[in-house]
Order: structure tokens, then C-alpha cells, then sequence
């Protein structure tokens, strides 16, 4: 597919089963892989993605795996989650580990726990201001990226969409305005899916099953960008419902030819 920015395949670092179909579908359907690393993974696994020759943007664990930036009790356990991040990126040459700033804590603890594990590769990823258990997540503002920044432990961020469209609408705020405001710390990666007209929920659909413009959306992404397209498999074992994704961004009027 012709597009003037780069596509993603998001896979976690246990699917090293869907390399094979993976490997039919670069160039024309995706551009890089974002890896979502699942704690442990690193030695059964690495040697697998090595031997996979695309580019790669690495994702830490978040909270689902037990990484809190935002709780000093997690502290020990994040360092050793996103230090396991760092050694796949180093061996896979990637120079963008995306990280969650974690949420029901304290802001100052994720500047404490970013000055810490500091790595120039990290971006933080924005969140929605409210998580899928209710919680209150931390890095879902702008005010919160300029507390990040004015602190010097804010390399990049990553900008999703989705988040930042839910974050929007708990604010009763414009979508089009916050999305503006996140786009000021120039992102370094963006993510793309699909969300209900009503939602304010972290829901990510597949493109064409909610209510986003996505065609105003990808108008935000500079030409040469990353987009990883963060939309869900159903079907687990296969790549298909991405294929239909990446037909759909083809077919969006700006995309035809």
C-alpha cells in the first residue's frame, strides 16, 4: 500500500508464531513491527524476531503486566519489566521503547522512575483519563506532558488517538483541540484504531466499527510518520482482521488514487 507514513504491526514478543504470515505481508501491508514485550519473554524469543528482518518499535509492559511507573512499590519490578524492553531493543536496533506514565499514583513518582531507568529511546504514550477499571490514569493531559518535559525526563511521545479521543470526552472538551494540544510535544509514533461514538472507555476497534474521522486523524500524522495500527485479532492465530485494516485506511478518499 501507497501511504506517505509508515505502517505498524502490532504483535506481542510471544506471537513469534505469526512470523511466518507476517513475513507474506510486509512491504505491501506493514512497514515495522511494534512489539509489545510480555514479561520473560526475552530468551525464548529473541533469537526468533533477530531472525525476522523488519524495523522495530518496542512497547514495555504496562499495568496489565504489572508495570506501574506511577507507584513507588513498583518500582524494582518496572525497572527489571522495562529493563527487559531495553535489552530487546538493543538487539533488535530499535530506537523507540514506548512506556505508560501508570496510573492511581502520583505523577512525580513516574519523573522519579523515567529519571531513573533513563534511556533517551523512551517516549511516553498518552493515556485516556479514565482506565477500563475505572482507574485515573497518569499522562493523559497536556498539563501532565509539560510537568514530563519541564522535569527533562520527556524524550517523545506517542500519540494515540483513541486515548486521547476518550481522555476528550471525559472533559466534555473539543476532540479535534486536545488532539492539537498532545500534537505540540511533536510525537515521535502514533497509534490508530477505531472507538464508539458514546465511549470514553479505552476501547479500540477495528476501523469502520466506531465513529472516528479517520481520514482528519491520519491528516495529523507528518508524512514519513509511523502509524501502528492498534486494532484487535479476534482471530488469534492470523492476520486477517489487519489486512481488512489497512484495505480500509487504502480505501479512505484522501488514500485513493
Amino acid at each position: 500500500m501507497d501511504f506517505p507514513f509508515s505502517i505498524g504491526l502490532k504483535l506481542y514478543s510471544t506471537n513469534t508464531d505469526l512470523i511466518p504470515e507476517a513475513l507474506l505481508l510486509k512491504n505491501k501491508y506493514f512497514d515495522f513491527v511494534e512489539l509489545y514485550i510480555i514479561p520473560g519473554s526475552y530468551d525464548k524469543t529473541i533469537k526468533t524476531w533477530k531472525d525476522f528482518d523488519v524495523p522495530y518499535v518496542i512497547h514495555a509492559p504496562h499495568s496489565f503486566h504489572g508495570v506501574n511507573l506511577a507507584k513507588s512499590e513498583c518500582r524494582n519490578t518496572n525497572i527489571d519489566h522495562v529493563g527487559e524492553a531495553q535489552r530487546f531493543s538493543d538487539d533488535l536496533n530499535a530506537d523507540i521503547i514506548i512506556v505508560h506514565g501508570g496510573n492511581t499514583g502520583d505523577i512525580h513518582e513516574t519523573i522519579e522512575q523515567l529519571r531513573i531507568i533513563n534511556d533517551p529511546r523512551i517516549v511516553v504514550e498518552n493515556k485516556p483519563k479514565i482506565g477500563a477499571l475505572n482507574e485515573l490514569c497518569i499522562g493523559w493531559s497536556q498539563s501532565e506532558f509539560n510537568q514530563l518535559k519541564k522535569a527533562d525526563v520527556l524524550h517523545g511521545t506517542a500519540l494515540d488517538f483513541v486515548h486521547a479521543v476518550c481522555a476528550a470526552r471525559v472533559e466534555e472538551a473539543d476532540e479535534v483541540a486536545f488532539i492539537q494540544s498532545l500534537l505540540t510535544f511533536k510525537p515521535k509514533i502514533f497509534h490508530l484504531a477505531d472507538i464508539d461514538s458514546l465511549s470514553h472507555r479505552d476501547m479500540h476497534l477495528n476501523l469502520g466499527k466506531g465513529s472516528l474521522k479517520l481520514e482528519q486523524l491520519l491528516s495529523f500524522v507528518p508524512v514519513n510518520g509511523l502509524v501502528t495500527v492498534e486494532t484487535p485479532r479476534s482471530i488469534a492465530e492470523n492476520l486477517s482482521e489487519f489486512v481488512k485494516d489497512i484495505i480500509y485506511i487504502s480505501n479512505l478518499p484522501s488514500n485513493k488514487v
